[in-house]
């Protein structure tokens, strides 16, 4: 399997950091945020998806989805001991800033072949119909990526980390301190209404758990 240092980078952020991203994500972090950059990135992409390829390490899929949101960060903070915040204001905010209708949008999966090179997960998409909250977790991510590499490293997703909460609200990723231990939950809010950010917020509160809502 012939795969460039840029490959492994993609891989790694598909087989252990988020579940799928989009072509456009994958352009401005890996290649530029431009008309060449996204071009230069379907060509490369268009050989790791494909199944008659012996690279055949990606999965291309076209899904419905909202428009990336520009989350510059996050909405709201929490830290142990600090009040609770306003659920209904939080919800609002969340709620307020889709204004635009989902549309196909093309995004990569990590195939099995690649979870097994890599040693993470890969395969089926479990839940398309998640794709716009999958992008955006992919979006804090990338983020993290770009700004604080050390954090990105520490990044825990999901699916890592549901066998440590079997039948348990599970957040989207959480941050691990060097000794392991969970330093920061991570949630995407979506669009939640005030009860499901109350259960988000009671969840870290039992826990003692620092989080960030974004």
């Amino acid at each position: 399997m012939q795969l460039t240092d840029r490959d492994r980078e993609i891989l790694i952020a598909l087989t252990h950091k988020v579940r799928l991203l989009s072509l456009e994500q994958i352009a401005r972090t890996w290649w530029t945020d431009s008309p060449s950059g996204i071009a230069t990135a379907r060509k490369r992409l268009a050989v790791l998806a494909d199944p008659a390829s012996r690279s055949y390490v990606m999965q291309r899929l076209k899904l419905n989805a909202h428009p990336e949101l520009a989350l510059d960060g996050p909405i709201f903070l929490w830290q142990p001991g600090e009040p609770a915040p306003h659920f209904g204001a939080l919800s609002y905010r969340l709620k307020k800033r889709w204004n635009e209708a989902p549309k196909p949008t093309t995004v990569y999966i990590a195939t099995e072949k690649a979870a097994r090179y890599f040693g993470g997960f890969g395969g089926k998409l479990r839940r398309p119909l998640q794709a716009t909250h999958d992008l955006h977790v992919a979006q804090i991510y990338l983020r993290f990526l770009k700004t604080d590499p050390v954090r990105a490293g520490l990044w825990v997703s999901e699916d890592r980390f549901a066998p440590q909460r079997r039948r348990e609200k599970l957040p989207d990723a959480v941050i691990r301190d060097e000794a392991g231990n969970i330093a920061l939950v991570i949630e995407f809010g979506g669009a939640y209404d005030a009860k499901h950010v109350e259960r988000v917020h009671l969840d870290c509160v039992t826990r003692s758990l620092p989080y960030e809502l974004w």
